[in-house]
């Protein structure tokens, strides 16, 4: 036998794993790695289209007149349910030994509770959907804000997608 024939080339004996001598991308995987990108990104951008667009008045907060109608709301309930409130009145020399003055004080403070349970449910169920806005928000401002949410609710428009608002 020849001296060349039984010549093995170092490291030729497999028991070396070194890097693999196929590269990974080779263009027909690149190109199939690029169609891949390409639907996933008309799938993110079909999926955006269909979302609804941002809009400030969804978030959950009682700003600016729904915050002061609220806190009047609860002043007038403190007062005219408050346990201390025949008393104090009565050390001011505003109040009665009969309590006749806490009883007229309880009939606003209960309208303005009844006009804020009725105005989160007219929200919630009567102007929110049409109008796509969020059920959940605008029927806790409705009951927060009252007839004032209500009037808020009914001055906005129709949430659009954003497909939408990108056709116009």
């Amino acid at each position: 036998k020849l001296v060349e024939e039984e010549y093995v080339m170092p490291y030729a004996d497999n028991k070396n794993k070194g890097p693999r001598q196929t590269p990974l991308w080779t263009p027909e995987k690149l190109d199939e790695a690029g169609k891949r990108a390409g639907q996933a990104q008309a799938w993110a951008r079909k999926a955006r289209m269909g979302e609804l667009k941002k809009d400030p008045f969804e978030a959950l907060a009682v700003e600016g007149e729904l915050r002061y109608y609220s806190i009047i709301v609860a002043i007038t309930v403190a007062v005219a349910y408050g346990n201390a409130t025949p008393r104090a009145l009565t050390m001011i020399g505003l109040g009665s030994a009969d309590g006749t003055l806490m009883e007229f004080a309880k009939i606003p403070a209960f309208a303005l509770l009844a006009a804020g349970l009725g105005s989160g449910l007219v929200n919630a169920i009567v102007f929110a959907p049409p109008k796509r806005r969020n059920s959940f928000v605008w029927g806790i401002k409705g009951l927060m804000g009252g007839p004032l949410a209500v009037r808020q609710l009914r001055e906005l428009k129709e949430l659009k997608t954003v497909g939408e608002s990108e056709a116009e």
